[in-house]
């Protein structure tokens, strides 16, 4: 809300600056939660990192309301959608680069072998119960990295709904003030 800086920045400005952050992140966690299908360890790295994101767009929404446009929930919500979108679209150039160039069929290969545990076969039955097994073998075997990669955009699109839905909500609250900011970071630095 300074009116000494030259130009504001519109909302989407602002969102495609902090998308290249927020993207890192969620480039991070999708390469663990790849890694993690054979190693828990990572994954879990994977899913703080997730969790970071969804962070740095609520803190996004809540400095581009205290510092630039005081925003009500609907801009907010249209900003954080903006950063879902760019942060995804980063997000998926890397795991195209990834299944392309580096996968080398390590995720597919490690997803097949998964569809063959017992607890992986009972669920599918009860989730396609009338679809033979045959057919869902046949539909796994026709995966290649341009399919991956529809359903994995598609997936993105899906949880940007959610995740902005959320952090807008939050950012959103009236209670968050420059004061209430500023008191919890001196009462961070009295520690």
């Amino acid at each position: 809300m300074s009116d000494n800086t030259p130009q504001q920045l519109t909302i989407a400005q602002y969102a495609q600056r902090k998308a290249i952050n927020i993207g890192f992140w969620c480039c991070i966690s999708f390469l663990c939660s790849v890694r993690g299908i054979t190693s828990p360890g990572i994954a879990i790295i994977g899913r703080f990192a997730a969790l970071l994101a969804a962070y740095k767009i609520f803190k996004s929404l809540i400095l581009y309301r205290l510092n630039i446009q005081d925003i009500k929930f609907g801009k907010c919500l249209q900003t954080a959608f903006l950063i879902c979108i760019f942060a995804g679209l980063l997000t998926n150039v890397i795991q195209y680069l990834y299944f392309q160039f580096f996968d080398n069929g390590f995720f597919l290969s490690s997803l097949g072998a998964l569809m063959e545990t017992p607890e992986y076969q009972q669920m599918i039955k009860s989730v396609f119960a009338g679809v033979p097994q045959s057919e869902l073998n046949a539909a796994f075997q026709q995966l290649n990295v341009p399919t991956l990669m529809a359903q994995i955009i598609f997936m993105n699109l899906i949880l940007s709904v959610p995740v902005s839905f959320i952090t807008a909500a939050l950012a959103a609250y009236p209670k968050i003030r420059r004061s209430s900011i500023n008191q919890s970071e001196q009462n961070i630095e009295n520690k």
